[in-house]
């Protein structure tokens, strides 16, 4: 069983389909990797000691899964979201997705760590601790699904529930090696429970070791459901021959890391060899903007959050605190007017791509710092500030609700994983993905590399 937690997700669902002997024992499996391997990095903050298996014939049958402790409601599992505040909430009930995942046959091991609310591009929450890097246990694994990230890229688990309100699925994956997609808006169920997708800006999948194991996965949670706000959107056809945009300059002259531009590049030689067009992009100015929005949109929605669950901002990290207060001092007028700057700034980095198929990009522009670099210590201005520094190219696909995907793309020369990033717009889900199943065939396996690391 342990060897077998190293396979596709496909082959582990073949093994366990209609085997409930096999999916205990994957399951077993898992906890045993999680107790361990964990202790040194920090990425489980609960499990489910005796889980309860559905072994049929879903296309997830057996797959040990872990939920990120942001937005995933689920029957058997507290929802802390990182927080102090919310250290004695109880469970409530699975969420669409989450019930999904169990219908297709995916085993719930546990939770992920991630930082207070997700507010954060690392991992350090102090209710639980930081999660280090498996590559190198100084570093930070990412945020806000550094838990997620981690746990992957370490083997505890083949797959992680992940969310993204700005990057946080990708630039966690990015600075552990593994594969992290953000799909379209409106692709998998938000409800019925989840307050905090933040005007659409938030959005919820998974980490995985492939891109065909991301692509089974959304296989097996999308389409619509009842009440959810956003429409599945239509999926464009793959077109034969692609033309993407190469983009290696981050906005305002900020500084991308050599080895990071050079990452993109090379992913853009093996896309040219593969057929495809790629042209160079200049840098997008408009992005600039998001900051700025961010705080005032996270700010409305947590103060809502709190109000709705009784809970008071006592216990929060300073810079969460800063944020929320912040939140609560919004009037309606300057809601409604963040939401339309929101949405304005949507059209223009639209209108901006509107000549290419996909954006390829260095997904970080910096490797993943030192724990303890990036923390909500900081004043929210200058937390927000140092976060878009280090990630300037994939919060504008949370923006716009395009799909993105950040794909593994060797070791810099200190031995930290570099990636990739491709992005397009809404209902391009597959466009993305068929662009980086094609990286995906050329690049290292760097799971497989970190083994003798564990």
């Amino acid at each position: 069983m342990t060897d077998l937690l190293d396979e596709s997700l496909e082959r582990i669902a073949a093994a366990a389909r209609n085997r409930p002997d096999v999916a205990e024992g994957l399951a077993a499996a898992a906890l045993a990797r999680i107790r361990e391997r964990d202790a040194a990095i920090g990425s489980v903050v609960a499990t489910v000691e005796h889980p309860a298996v559905a072994p049929g014939d879903g296309p997830l049958a057996g797959v040990p899964y872990l939920l990120k402790d942001l937005q995933a409601d689920a029957a058997d599992l507290p929802l802390r979201r990182g927080s102090r505040s919310h250290a004695t909430v109880g469970p409530t009930a699975d969420s669409t997705l989450v019930a999904r995942l169990r219908a297709a046959g995916a085993t719930i091991v546990g939770r992920s760590n991630s930082p207070e609310f997700g507010l954060g591009i690392t991992t350090e929450p102090l209710l639980y601790g930081p999660t280090a890097n498996p590559w190198n246990l100084a570093r930070s694994a990412g945020g806000s699904s550094g838990g997620a990230a981690a746990a992957v890229a370490a083997g505890m688990v083949p797959a992680a529930h992940s969310t993204d309100s700005g990057g946080s699925t990708r630039i966690p994956a990015a600075w552990c090696g593994v594969v992290g997609f953000k799909p379209s808006r409106g692709m998998l169920p938000a409800g019925p429970h989840r307050l905090d997708d933040w005007f659409g800006l938030s959005h919820e999948h998974a980490i995985t070791r492939t891109v065909e194991d991301s692509r089974l996965i959304l296989r097996a949670t999308s389409g619509p459901a009842p009440g959810e706000w956003n429409p599945v959107p239509a999926q464009r056809p793959a077109p034969g021959r692609l033309r993407i945009g190469l983009l290696d300059r981050a906005p305002g002259g900020m500084p991308v890391h050599p080895s990071w531009a050079a990452a993109a590049h090379s992913a853009a030689d093996v896309l040219t060899a593969a057929g495809h067009d790629v042209v160079p992009l200049e840098p997008v100015e408009e992005a600039l903007a998001i900051g700025p929005l961010f705080g005032a949109i996270a700010g409305a929605h947590l103060a809502h959050l709190l109000k709705r669950e009784g809970l008071d901002a006592d216990a929060l990290e300073p810079a969460v605190a800063e944020v929320v207060a912040r939140g609560r001092g919004m009037s309606a007028v300057e809601l409604v007017r963040a939401s339309a700057d929101l949405h304005a700034l949507g059209f223009a980095l639209a209108r901006r791509f509107a000549g290419v198929d996909l954006v390829l990009s260095p997904t970080t522009a910096q490797p993943a710092p030192l724990l303890g670099w990036v923390t909500t210590a900081r004043p929210a201005a200058e937390l927000f500030a140092e976060i878009f520094t280090l990630s300037p190219f994939v919060a504008m696909f949370n923006v716009t609700g395009g799909a993105a995907i950040s794909v593994p793309w060797g070791l810099d020369a200190e031995r930290m994983p570099v990636a990739v990033h491709l992005g397009g717009a809404i209902g391009d889900d597959e466009v993305v993905l068929r662009a980086a199943g094609i990286l995906d065939g050329a690049r290292p396996d760097l799971t497989r590399l970190l083994a003798p690391l564990r």
